[in-house]
């Protein structure tokens, strides 16, 4: 899930003073009971587990990784689809046909929409993803119990996949209502799928922090651990111990570290695999169960015993276990009290220092062992304290669509005659191979896409636009029209105050297969930012709010993204870039000009980079431009003039007020003839070549 979905601002308020709870020796009362969990499917407890359990050895039998085999196949991976969002998660099955995540990917019935769950998506032997996997849809109508407290939600899956094989033959992750499953410096595993990535599984990189009396939820930290939202928390025994909902993103002063490297002071547009977290947080089985039975009860009283008799076996752990013992048998139940659920132990005066050692092993199980000796993080009384829970506070953005009017058929789009009410304004002519590549317009009315105050015509199959052409008054952009204010924020219909990342838009008029949607940019691991062709600002200008309103929503349609990586989109993240252009321009047709008509796109080269993100469909793969250019046309009191520009991501800063070329931008002004002869034959930009400045003195 992106990270706006995710609300930490619970968790700082909770522990504005509580660090991780104090040590003490585990009780033999606890000791006990906690045996008991490790016999709970009808297994025997091995001696490493009995050691462990007394913190005497931090070993795992070799059967865990057969433990992790088995329980796999009741998680899944959620593609999240409704209006106005995509996204993915993890959920797993907790009986026949129900599977549980969490309450943010899924807060109210209606917010499941066209979602669905898919098992069995893992790398094979050999490193590749399987050609088949289990995908199923999402059915609210059939049951749907969720709890934000608690940040849960349990939705109905459908009776059977696409391929007709029935949810039913699918085992699910027994639901263990007691407390006490894990203690505080244990270590859990959490199988997950990062971003609708194929299954990863996190181990030994997760060691609880705090287990509390009272709180619904236990801490463990991740240094390196990326979490995705609604995935199962286990202890070594492979039971259910917690559902993983969100921690807190590790800091370098006031910037977000990222998992590729570096840092960022923003997350807008980032995922939960994009960035490190420091401390997890995962809510209790023991209070998600009790709460799911008795909403069960109250809401879908003819699904209780089918609920409750999951709780007591049928898993795919005990039915494992009762197949190699060859007989029928139902895990047993755990006799102890709920309210006895806190399990700590005495901290060793001589912990040895520890590394985190990574090794993959088949199906990307993602495997760390702490390995005595040597090491980058030492682990020592004064510094084994874990994360501060009073450190947790609120990460999270908000991503919405902005207001876009209906009624896209009837718009003007450019108007060749903006300059001069007789004459066209000299543009680029689509030419015969040009035209070739070009996307037709799903009514079969040509290859145009008019917007308000500009247009757009899109390469086919780089699923970028070839070039787009605006029209740009700033005589008519004003602060406040009809009263209301034309800020960024209130043209979109967002509020004033808090983090909001706009969603774009597909344009209908258009086949999606020529187009990249905004999940492209969105999970892309923040490679990049979603670029405007047609700047914002240049189009957003009109006589009334609605016709300003209008076109600001008009330029959040993906036919007018790019991918730009961020120093080169953004001014104030580098130098001399494509940014820093779009606002020198648009401070000299201010002052000087008033208005233009402002034509650009990228250079497609046959040799530009590939980069694989994701689309609706899954994995993408796509040429990344490396050039733009743009061709700003303003008319003097004698003829029509052009200057081009070829940007790269070096190129210096523009600093000039005045609408010439100095010697710290000659670099990157080019002829016309120049950006023609990158066009490959596909525009014709002699009509712009003939009014060219550049090499006019």
């Amino acid at each position: 899930m992106r990270l706006q979905s995710l609300d930490l601002d619970r968790f700082a308020e909770g522990a504005s003073t509580a660090p991780p709870v104090p040590a003490a020796p585990p009780s033999a009362e606890l000791v006990a009971r906690r045996f008991k969990f490790l016999t709970a499917d009808g297994q025997a407890a091995s001696a490493l587990e009995q050691e462990a359990l007394l913190g005497t050895n931090d070993l795992v039998e070799l059967n865990f990784l057969e433990r992790c085999l088995l329980v796999r196949e009741a998680v899944g991976r959620i593609k999240v689809a409704r209006v106005g969002e995509r996204g993915w998660a993890t959920g797993f099955l907790i009986a026949p046909g129900l599977l549980l995540t969490n309450h943010h990917v899924f807060p109210t019935p209606d917010s499941v929409s066209t979602s669905k769950v898919a098992f069995d998506f893992w790398l094979d032997v050999s490193g590749q993803h399987p050609s088949d996997v289990e995908e199923f849809s999402l059915r609210p109508d059939l049951f749907y119990v969720a709890n934000d407290d608690l940040d849960y939600a349990v939705v109905a899956v459908g009776s059977a996949s696409a391929f007709g094989t029935p949810i039913a033959d699918r085992r699910h992750v027994r639901l263990i209502p007691d407390a006490g499953k894990v203690k505080q410096d244990e270590f859990v595993t959490i199988l997950q799928h990062p971003e609708g990535e194929p299954m990863q599984v996190a181990l030994r990189e997760n060691k609880v922090i705090r287990v509390a009396n009272g709180e619904p939820f236990i801490w463990y930290s991740a240094d390196t651990a990326h979490g995705s939202s609604g995935s199962p928390v286990f202890n070594d025994s492979l039971q259910l111990v917690a559902l993983h909902a969100n921690g807190r993103i590790k800091r370098n002063g006031t910037s977000y570290v990222l998992t590729k490297g570096g840092t960022t002071e923003s997350l807008d547009g980032l995922s939960e695999a994009d960035v490190v977290w420091e401390a997890n947080v995962g809510f209790r089985v023991s209070r998600i169960t009790a709460d799911l039975l008795a909403q069960t009860k109250e809401r879908w009283p003819e699904r209780l015993a089918d609920l409750e008799g999951a709780m007591r076996g049928g898993d795919v752990m005990s039915t494992a276990i009762a197949e190699l013992k060859g007989k029928d048998m139902e895990a047993q139940p755990i006799e102890t009290e709920i309210q006895a659920e806190t399990m700590t132990h005495q901290r060793s005066t001589n912990t040895a220092a520890a590394t985190a050692s990574g090794v993959v092993i088949p199906l990307q199980l993602r495997v760390s062992l702490e390995l005595s000796g040597g090491g980058v993080i030492a682990v020592t009384p004064e510094t084994d304290r874990g994360v501060d829970a009073s450190a947790l506070e609120t990460e999270s953005i908000k991503l919405q669509m902005p207001i876009i009017y209906d009624g896209l058929d009837e718009r003007d789009g450019f108007n060749a005659r903006f300059l001069d009410d007789t004459t066209d304004a000299p543009m680029p002519k689509v030419t015969a191979a040009g035209q070739k590549l070009l996307a037709p317009l799903l009514d079969g009315s040509g290859h145009e896409l008019k917007y308000q105050h500009f247009s757009v015509w899109m390469h086919r199959e780089r699923r970028l636009a070839l070039f787009t052409a605006a029209n740009v008054d700033w005589r008519k952009r004003k602060k406040a029209v009809d009263g209301k204010s034309t800020a960024r924020k209130a043209l979109s219909g967002f509020p004033p105050t808090g983090v909001v990342a706009e969603l774009w838009a597909e344009d209908p008029r258009l086949d999606a297969r020529h187009q990249l949607p905004d999940i492209f940019y969105s999970e892309d691991r923040g490679a990049f930012d979603k670029g405007h062709i047609v700047r914002r600002d240049d189009v957003c200008w009109g006589d009334t709010f609605s016709d300003i309103q209008m076109a600001n929503g008009d330029s959040f349609h993906v036919t007018n993204c790019s991918p730009q990586v961020k120093v080169f989109n953004q001014g104030q993240h580098g130098q001399e870039n494509w940014g820093d252009l779009e606002d020198t321009i648009a401070d000299i047709t201010k002052g000087e000009a008033e208005i233009a008509c402002i034509f650009a796109g990228p250079v497609f080269k046959a040799d530009d980079r590939w980069f694989r993100g994701k689309d609706e469909a899954g994995s993408a793969r796509i040429q990344i431009p490396s050039e733009f250019w743009k061709i700003i046309v303003v008319k003097s009191a004698a003829s029509f003039e052009a200057y081009a520009f070829l940007l790269e991501q070096d190129v210096r800063k523009i600093t000039e007020e005045e609408f010439y070329v100095t010697d710290e931008w000659i670099g990157a002004w080019k002829p016309v003839s120049e950006i023609s002869a990158k066009m490959r034959g596909w525009l014709d930009l002699s009509d712009l070549e003939a009014i060219d400045q550049h090499g006019v003195t």
